[in-house]
């Protein structure tokens, strides 16, 4: 598959999800959940559109058993408490299924509304958990990306001002 020329790399490494550490020795061993933090700025905070963008997760080995759902991702945004100074919320932005047919490679399309931001997002995968102890899914989480029309968002990893 092509890379598109407009997709940026957001983080890239070896996180070895599942239930059998050393099975991928060459990748850090995170248990059954990761989650990234990172934040999404408009290339020109004075437009407010568009409001879209895709994030790319990228992995290696993952795959699922069928009649079940598959491995949970979630993205959250974290969002200023206006009547609580200093405080955020957070907001469930999507929830998805990175099944094996997916190829290790999938896309979320994320709004994140007519305001100018910077977002601060997260985005955890966890492993299916809904067969047996010991039949989990062991798999690398290699890459997440972000994709925006003409670059109008960028991202860097962790939470900035």
């Amino acid at each position: 598959m092509a890379v598109n020329p407009q997709q940026e790399l957001v983080w890239q490494g070896r996180l070895h999800l599942g239930d059998e550490p050393g099975v991928f020795g060459d990748a850090a061993y995170s248990g059954l959940t990761a989650e990234l933090p990172f934040t999404v700025q408009r290339l020109d905070p004075n437009v407010t559109d568009p409001t879209t963008f895709k994030l790319i997760l990228e992995t290696e080995d993952l795959q699922t058993f069928s009649g079940y759902p598959g491995h949970a991702l979630t993205v959250t945004i974290y969002e200023e408490d206006a009547s609580n100074p200093f405080h955020f919320l957070e907001r469930n932005l999507a929830s998805e299924r990175f099944l094996g047919a997916d190829n290790n490679r999938k896309e979320i399309t994320l709004n994140v509304g007519a305001v100018t931001g910077p977002f601060r997002l997260s985005v955890r995968l966890r492993c299916d958990t809904e067969v047996g102890p010991g039949l989990y899914d062991d798999f690398v989480w290699r890459r997440l990306s972000l994709l925006a029309e003409n670059f109008e968002f960028f991202a860097s990893l962790g939470f900035t001002s």
